[in-house]
């Protein structure tokens, strides 16, 4: 028997972590976290940003406190965390 090869091409994975279809499910399940956090009126915030490629250059969205209000919210109810669940499905 032959020996199978697989050659991985680097750019193909690079090209699907930019994917439009990628980043818009990903940008949904950040959005979905937001709500759940309480959403920008609570003082959370998102971000959808492609890091730099070397090699992977993946895609990355973040929900973050933006004041200080939000940061005591999340450091005493852990409001992040919690939230995480709404990125399921």
């Amino acid at each position: 028997m032959t020996a199978s090869r697989i050659v991985f091409k680097r750019d193909a994975f690079y090209n699907l972590r930019s994917s439009p279809e990628v980043v818009r499910e990903l940008e949904r399940r950040g959005r979905a976290v937001l709500e759940a956090a309480g959403g920008e009126e609570a003082g959370y915030m998102m971000s959808s940003s492609q890091g730099q490629k070397n090699p992977q250059g993946r895609w990355r969205v973040a929900v973050f406190t933006s004041n200080a209000k939000s940061m005591v919210d999340n450091q005493r109810h852990n409001t992040l965390i919690r939230s995480f669940g709404a990125a399921h499905g």
